[in-house]
């Protein structure tokens, strides 16, 4: 999906600017930046995948649609920005 690929780099570049802050105020606000942007990659990821679900589920009328967990969506951003984090100590 390239809107989540899209916001998981500008998620990565805000991790990168947080690491070069120069103050903690600036470094809060780029990773409260990145975990946005993290959230918006999971969200468009959960939102494709449910369109593919129904896309491929045979049509059945009157069949409400399953709703998802509230409590997934963190984890989902939250191993982005784990894997992110060990990706770029494995280059340093």
């Amino acid at each position: 999906m390239p809107a989540s690929d899209e916001y998981s780099k500008l998620a990565e570049e805000c991790f990168r600017l947080a690491r070069e802050a120069k103050d903690e105020t600036d470094r809060l606000a780029c990773l409260d930046l990145a975990q946005k942007w993290l959230e918006a990659a999971s969200d468009q990821n959960e939102r494709a995948s449910e369109q593919v679900a129904q896309e491929q589920k045979p049509e059945s009328a009157g069949t409400p649609k399953s709703e998802t967990s509230q409590g997934t969506a963190p984890s989902g951003w939250l191993q982005r920005a784990l894997g992110i984090f060990r990706r770029d100590r494995l280059q340093h």
